[in-house]
């Protein structure tokens, strides 16, 4: 059964950031991104004990095609959504967000 899922706030942030830069390239890529990110949410809410864990509680989800990460945790009523961020930032800032 898919969880619900729950987002922190600066999340908007980071998709907004990273579908501008691929808007900036081509509105097909921005497209392309935007469904990329839709696929990741509902494997997350869906198969979320599926992906690796990789601090405490944070589990971290790869996109197809794009080097991006989705950083979530697993609760037991829900998923909640922490971040996402380009594979090749500062992995540190990834484990700043928690709920």
């Amino acid at each position: 059964m898919a969880k619900k899922r729950r987002y922190h706030p600066l999340v908007a942030n980071d998709l907004s950031s990273a579908a501008e830069y691929y808007d900036g390239i081509s509105v097909e890529l921005g497209k392309r991104f935007r469904a990329s990110v839709r696929n990741r949410l509902h494997a997350v809410s869906a198969r979320h004990e599926s992906f690796a864990v990789i601090h405490d509680q944070m589990r971290a989800v790869l996109f197809d095609r794009f080097p991006y990460v989705l950083i979530f945790e697993d609760h037991a009523d829900s998923v909640a959504i922490l971040g996402i961020f380009h594979a090749a930032s500062d992995q540190q800032g990834w484990f700043t967000r928690s709920y």
